[in-house]
C-alpha cells in the first residue's frame, strides 16, 4: 500500500467506528447504492472551488498514471510495459502517445505520491474550501 494512502486510511479509520464497511453511507452508515458518481463528483468539486463537469474520474486514471511512471521499480524507472499492464492497456503505445514527456522526471520514488504541496500556490483557496468541508488538505501531502 502506498505510505500517503495508508497514512489517510488511518486518519479515517481513527475518526470512525469499526462497521463491518470501511466507507458507509455518511446519510445513514448502512450500505448504500452509489447511483450516479458523476454527481457525488461534481458536489466535491464545487466544494472546492471547480464548476460541475470541470472534474471526471479520466483525471484520476491519468494522475495515477503520470505519478506512476515517476517510480522506480527495483531501482530502476518503472517500465513503461508495467504501467501500461496496470492500466489495462494492451500494449505501451497509448502510454509512450500520452506521456512520453515524462522520460526527463526531477524526481523518482518507491511508491506513487500525490505532493498536494506542490500545487499550493496554483490551488490553495480551492484546497483551504475542501479542508473548511471536513475533506481536509493532507490526503496525498508529504508531510
Amino acid at each position: 500500500m502506498w505510505p500517503q494512502l495508508r497514512e489517510a486510511l488511518e486518519r479515517y479509520l481513527a475518526e470512525h467506528p469499526p462497521s463491518r464497511l470501511l466507507f458507509p453511507s455518511y446519510r445513514t452508515g448502512e450500505e448504500a447504492m452509489l447511483t450516479d458518481f458523476r454527481k457525488r463528483l461534481d458536489a466535491v468539486a464545487v466544494r472546492a472551488g471547480w464548476k460541475p463537469g470541470e472534474i471526471r474520474s479520466k483525471m484520476f486514471r491519468h494522475t495515477y498514471c503520470a505519478a506512476r511512471l515517476q517510480t522506480v521499480d527495483q531501482g530502476a524507472p518503472v517500465s513503461t510495459y508495467t504501467v501500461a499492464r496496470e492500466m489495462g492497456h494492451g500494449g505501451e503505445a497509448m502510454v509512450r502517445r500520452v506521456y512520453g514527456h515524462l522520460g526527463q522526471v526531477r524526481h523518482r520514488a518507491e511508491a506513487v505520491e500525490y505532493r498536494v504541496e506542490q500545487h499550493a500556490a496554483k490551488l490553495g483557496a480551492r484546497l483551504e474550501a475542501l479542508s473548511r468541508c471536513g475533506f481536509g488538505t493532507t490526503i496525498g501531502t508529504t508531510a
